[in-house]
């Protein structure tokens, strides 16, 4: 059943645990003041009252009502917020695949299975994967950016913009942020980290979020398509299957 909420930004139940988790990888670095902790305690209570996600919540969401209580389980993480950020993330998985199970493939049945993308770009080592990573996701970002000052720019459709195309272009500047995050991890030595802490899935989710968001709107899809290849290449888990359905559903004019 989706999680009953009312606002508009918010158009799934993956667009609710996304904005949970990211309030929390910001209290990871330390930030608790009252609105923020407001903010928690009212994303938790959503999930925590749905039956699909209280049992696949993370245990310290579970345990903790308020950022004051959760901050020492966050900080018993590690004393750097890079490694608290991580943990965040890698316990945020088991939500999120829930929210990705239903909001892509319906309730019933499993998930479809990940291509391996080695198969195609033969970056099996990890130097392989930074060379590709660091060759090919800078040409991903600079075409979110680009998609982004047109969408953003004032009556690019001809029109004034609407509430949901707000929403797709949120994801568009996560989306953004978080190959910025995965670059700074390749350029610093941690990609390996940042993988096995689940970074590139969120950066997967946003831009699979931003593409259904777009599908009727011919060159922001055909566009978000692209920058969804060029991650893949870069060996980004759980895509390869998703392009198939994103190659047959653009529209020909």
């Amino acid at each position: 059943m989706p999680i009953d909420i009312t606002n508009s930004e918010f158009e799934t139940d993956m667009d609710v645990i996304l904005h949970l988790q990211g309030i929390l990888l910001k209290a990871a670095e330390g930030k608790r003041d009252e609105a923020f902790d407001q903010e928690y305690q009212r994303f938790r209570r959503l999930l925590m009252d749905d039956d699909t996600y209280s049992d696949v919540m993370p245990s310290f969401v579970k345990r903790y009502r308020d950022l004051g209580s959760l901050w020492p389980a966050i900080k018993s993480f590690s004393p750097q917020w890079e490694p608290r950020r991580v943990e965040v993330r890698r316990q945020f998985e088991p939500a999120l695949a829930t929210a990705e199970k239903i909001v892509f493939f319906g309730t019933g049945g499993p998930l479809p299975p990940k291509y391996d993308s080695s198969a195609w770009t033969g970056a099996v080592k990890s130097s392989d994967r930074v060379k590709a990573v660091r060759t090919l996701l800078p040409v991903a970002r600079n075409a979110v950016e680009r998609l982004l000052e047109i969408l953003e720019a004032s009556g690019h459709n001809g029109g004034p913009m609407l509430d949901e195309t707000a929403s797709h272009i949120q994801a568009l500047r996560d989306l953004h942020r978080t190959l910025g995050e995965l670059l700074a991890a390749a350029d610093d030595g941690k990609l390996e980290e940042a993988f096995n802490g689940g970074l590139p899935s969120e950066a997967v989710r946003y831009a699979k979020r931003a593409a259904r968001g777009f599908r009727d709107d011919p060159i922001p899809y055909a566009l978000s398509g692209t920058i969804l290849a060029i991650m893949t290449a870069c060996g980004l888990p759980g895509i390869g299957g998703y392009l198939t359905g994103v190659a047959l559903s653009m529209k020909k004019k």
